[in-house]
């Protein structure tokens, strides 16, 4: 048995109780996920996709491919036995995530509505989550570490309470990976690779282009920093504060 199916089997009750909070099966149980998911919800329809903020947002939820969990655990401070018994937890989302065939499967989130203080309030808790984050991808490295590809997918973390520095597109990535809950999002390997093999300038006629057109093509954005440049963009457009505004207006639901 490998160690991915050891987590997969080891479910704790804070999961198990929020396993139907996914895209697809009936309402939980716990009033405490069905808030989180209708937060969720607004975030994802009233934020990501009404401005287009992540590609593949849309397209998973309407093909069926997005997956949520609710995971109920409170946690603790970073190297507690709470801390530890929360990333048992995760873990267990993750890998019942990974067990699905990846075609079912594109994007998981792992919403943490019942956090501790020192995970989710003001921006040590926001630090204090990263580290939950960082946790995660180390869990999944070593748990996959034999499976045929490694790790299914790629973690990043979100949060309330990410910084707003928006000097550049760069700096701007925190603010626009807040999100009512914290929350780890899981991206399947396979769909960002498949995403990098398709490069629309590959084949083009130079004659045809100017200076910056070639230059950009011999230096081609990376996805990541086309998105965050086109995100930034849409920030500058629509207002940071108006943004804020919304944010803050679905943590409070």
């Amino acid at each position: 048995m490998t160690s991915g199916s050891k987590h997969a089997d080891e479910a704790s009750s804070e999961v198990a109780d929020s396993a139907a909070a996914s895209g697809r099966g009936p309402a939980p149980a716990d009033p405490r996920a069905a808030a989180a998911l209708a937060r969720n919800d607004r975030y994802l329809l009233e934020f990501v996709e009404a401005l287009s903020l992540c590609p593949w947002a849309r397209r998973c939820r309407e093909m069926g491919r997005l997956e949520r969990r609710v995971i109920l655990a409170a946690g603790g401070e970073p190297e507690t036995p709470a801390f530890e018994a929360l990333i048992d937890d995760a873990m267990t989302a993750v890998c019942e995530l990974a067990a699905r065939p990846p075609g079912e499967v594109e994007i998981g989130l792992l919403l943490f509505p019942a956090l501790v203080p020192a995970l989710r309030a003001g921006v040590e808790g926001a630090r204090a989550f990263e580290q939950v984050c960082n946790a995660v991808r180390a869990a999944m490295q070593q748990a996959f570490a034999q499976e045929p590809g490694g790790q299914p997918f790629y973690c990043v973390a979100f949060h309330p309470e990410l910084g707003m520095d928006l000097a550049d597109a760069n700096r701007a990535v925190r603010f626009i990976r807040r999100s009512p809950d914290p929350t780890l999002q899981l991206v399947r390997v396979s769909v960002l690779q498949a995403a990098r093999g398709s490069d629309p300038l590959r084949y083009v006629d130079a004659s045809r282009m100017t200076r910056e057109e070639l230059m950009a093509v011999q230096s081609p954005e990376t996805i990541s920093e086309r998105i965050a440049r086109l995100n930034w963009e849409t920030l500058q457009r629509e207002g940071p504060e108006k943004l804020r505004a919304l944010l803050e207006g679905m943590s409070a639901q």
